[in-house]
């Protein structure tokens, strides 16, 4: 499984994305071959090195003549310029889904539609070319999970189209929802509104870096000198047979709760990103019969199921501790029946398919439908799979 980790201590912005997976990768030939399929004109793009702090990074601009080109482009215009360029379609459909998450942002900010938006400076040809080949380096890449590290909001104000604005920008602010940030002390923008729309696009997780081999590094330069290296580093990885990461268990006792309420509990913190949640019965003091709520959920979502479980349940304490994690690589594969579409889960091994699971749901609801035993739909459907996996010898 291949990793691709942004370790963001710095921040990120969309010029600081393509130098350091281009540093990373070293294919500067082949990016700016498929950079000439974007239907624009009048630029240039300057690729060099630049120590930053000590360190030995590369650099990456788009030089063009503001006088002369359109920045107030909106959505409409922005997808026009990717739906004309000769580029692979993954390469455009991601390009337009970052676009899109920074629409939705500054349409949230300025409270108009989406497609009253017009992006400034963000619709100026270096932003374009900083998103569409952020798209081209990570279809060149092809990772299997991108994990992003904590943001750093920074501080302090910038000069920006609507005046002087606080740090972090009201647009990368509303982009920064759901992810995990942290002041570092630097006065400065770390995280620009391009470079927010690329994490909140990309990211699998945000967490620490992974379990994995590291294969290589690649380091990226902003343009300001900060008190620390403004550098956006990335790591390239590898796991061997299956996926692996690091989780935590939550666990708290409850003897003096109506259990009706525990479905509702369960239901909720599925709903807000808890990965299981199980109960297990238990015999407390003075022999009191009661039940353990373990709940299993990343990092991220720590504090929201801490919350969930307090205002919830009658607990006053829960214990937590990290775990790891190892998981089988998953794929839904749709499978057409004589009761309809049912999906079954595969799960990878060293890219050998071991598991073939039907969907529960899917199963009952056939059942539900047929009223035939669940079981014996069950089983029929897993006999299938299996034989449909087997002529194509991957079981």
């Amino acid at each position: 499984m291949k990793i691709l980790y942004f370790d963001c201590f710095s921040g990120i912005s969309g010029d600081m994305t393509i130098s350091s997976l281009l540093s990373l990768i070293g294919e500067r030939d082949e990016f700016l071959k498929k950079l000439e399929g974007v239907d624009l004109k009048n630029y240039s793009v300057e690729i060099k090195d630049v120590v930053k702090g000590g360190i030995s990074t590369l650099g990456f601009r788009v030089n063009y003549d503001k006088e002369h080109h359109h920045h107030h482009r909106n959505l409409h215009d922005v997808y026009e310029i990717i739906n004309s360029s000769v580029l692979q379609e993954d390469e455009k459909e991601l390009a337009k889904e970052i676009f899109k998450n920074l629409g939705q942002a500054e349409a949230k900010v300025h409270n108009v539609p989406i497609d009253e938006v017009h992006f400034h400076e963000v619709g100026a040809v270096d932003s374009i070319i900083d998103i569409i080949g952020t798209s081209i380096l990570i279809n060149m890449i092809k990772p299997d999970k991108i994990v992003f590290s904590p943001m750093p909001t920074g501080g302090g104000y910038i000069e920006a189209a609507h005046g002087r604005l606080p740090v972090p920008a009201p647009a990368t602010a509303e982009l920064l929802k759901g992810m995990p940030v942290y002041d570092n002390g630097i006065r400065s923008e770390l995280v620009t509104p391009t470079g927010a729309a690329i994490v909140k696009t990309l990211a699998d997780e945000y967490d620490s870096m992974p379990p994995m081999t590291i294969k290589s590094i690649g380091y990226g330069s902003g343009e300001r000198d900060l008190a620390i290296p403004n550098i956006l580093r990335v790591f390239l990885g590898e796991t061997d047979g299956h996926e692996k990461d690091q989780v935590y268990l939550l666990e708290t006792n409850i003897d003096d709760m109506n259990p009706e309420s525990l479905e509702y509990i369960i239901d909720r913190l599925f709903k807000d990103g808890a990965l299981d949640v199980f109960i297990q019965p238990v015999i407390m003091k003075k022999s009191r019969p009661a039940s353990i709520l373990a709940v299993i959920c990343k990092k991220v979502d720590v504090i929201r199921m801490e919350e969930i479980i307090f205002k919830e349940t009658t607990s006053f304490g829960i214990r937590k501790q990290m775990v790891d994690r190892s998981k089988l690589k998953r794929e839904i594969m749709p499978m057409e029946t004589e009761y309809g579409t049912i999906n079954i889960k595969l799960g990878y091994l060293n890219g050998e398919i071991v598991k073939a699971v039907p969907e529960y749901e899917d199963v009952k609801r056939a059942a539900e439908k047929t009223a035939r035993p669940f079981n014996n739909i069950y089983n029929e459907i897993l006999s299938l799979s299996r034989e449909i996996i087997k002529r194509q010898k991957k079981f």
